[in-house]
């Protein structure tokens, strides 16, 4: 035994005699509250009780809508400059995909974990589906509208022509 080891109980048989009675229980006045003289607090639903644990909520979901959302501004912001229509299927040039019905859409995101299929092309719209890992969920849609009508974008100045009379100087007086 080490010579250091009775010290130390001493101690501790000190420390428990300078406690007093509240630790052998000879007086109850020490103890408190005893459990049948405690009253009840009662809480309103919309109070909040302190002694719970309150866990924090998270929502995974929250990842895969922002995803879905930058997928959809990504695609919407693309425009459609071609549509094929000759052959078995039509095709459809959104940006610098080609699409086809049926056929996945290549990786747009770094990381990304939704994947995406051409639905249905017609003459008006794109449909592009997500696809689901549920076998019975309705597929979530972005429709992409199909606008190959000509629009001025950038109007050029007009040349001058030869008739045309240079500013701020007057015709002459006819004579």
């Amino acid at each position: 035994m080490s010579p250091l080891r009775p010290i130390g109980l001493l101690l501790a048989a000190l420390a428990l005699a300078s406690l007093g009675p509240a630790v052998g229980g000879d007086s109850l006045s020490s103890v408190g509250q005893l459990p049948g003289e405690k009253v009840p607090i009662v809480l309103l639903p919309k109070e909040r009780n302190p002694f719970t644990r309150h866990e924090v909520k998270t929502e995974i979901t929250a990842d895969k809508e922002s995803e879905e959302s930058r997928l959809r501004t990504l695609l919407g912001a693309m425009p459609v400059t071609g549509l094929i229509r000759g052959g078995a299927t039509p095709k459809v040039l959104l940006g610098s995909l080609i699409l086809r019905p049926g056929h996945p859409i290549p990786s747009l995101l770094e990381d990304q974990t939704e994947h995406l299929i051409v639905g249905t092309i017609t003459l008006k719209q794109v449909e592009i589906l997500f696809v689901e890992t549920e076998p019975h969920a309705e597929p979530r849609r972005i429709l992409i509208p199909i606008d190959l009508s000509p629009h001025v974008t950038v109007r050029l100045p007009e040349l001058p022509s030869a008739s045309a009379k240079p500013p701020g100087k007057s015709n002459p007086p006819p004579e």
